[in-house]
């Protein structure tokens, strides 16, 4: 699934249309990927649907960060953990 695909997956998840805030949210789907990947879950995960909502509840949490502050919520920690769990060999 392409980068492109994944932010029109999360937009949907969180209730966005339109262009206006791809600029916005791109960076923080692929940060929220990257972290997710390194983290340990495989790229197959990722784009499950389980990995789109995982993806999406992290980008929200970037979205709504207060300043100075960066952390993921104890809902994307629980997701997250699932889908390394479901990762690992």
């Amino acid at each position: 699934m392409t980068d492109t695909e994944l932010l029109e997956k999360v937009k949907a998840g969180l209730g966005l249309s339109g262009e206006h805030t791809d600029s916005t949210i791109l960076p923080k789907v692929l940060a929220t990927k990257g972290y997710i990947i390194n983290g340990g879950v495989s790229l197959e995960q990722v784009e499950t649907d389980l990995g789109i909502v995982c993806l999406t509840v992290g980008v929200n949490d970037l979205w709504n960060l207060t300043s100075g502050e960066v952390k993921f919520s104890p809902a994307f920690d629980i997701i997250m953990c699932q889908l390394k769990a479901v990762s690992m060999p």
